[in-house]
């Protein structure tokens, strides 16, 4: 986000999906559905919207706008 890159772009997409994965491995299966629906919780919710602000302003929508994204890149239809 910091570097530019817009939150479909294949750089935050692969980054998105990393987070996915890593999600599966060390937590709970995180298909993409799962994932879309958490990402949508990262702005809706506001003690992870605050989380992810505090970090860095426009970071909730950002991580939202991407895994959404690469849910769409993965074929997953929209909730």
């Amino acid at each position: 986000m910091l570097e530019g890159w817009e939150p479909d772009s294949t750089v935050a997409m692969d980054l998105a999906e990393a987070h996915r994965e890593l999600l599966s491995r060390w937590f709970y299966d995180c298909s993409p559905e799962l994932h879309r629906a958490l990402g949508s919780m990262y702005v809706e919710d506001d003690r992870f919207a605050q989380h992810y602000e505090e970090r860095a302003s426009g970071l909730a929508s950002y991580l939202c706008d991407a895994i959404q994204a690469n849910a769409e890149r993965l074929g997953t239809a929209g909730i």
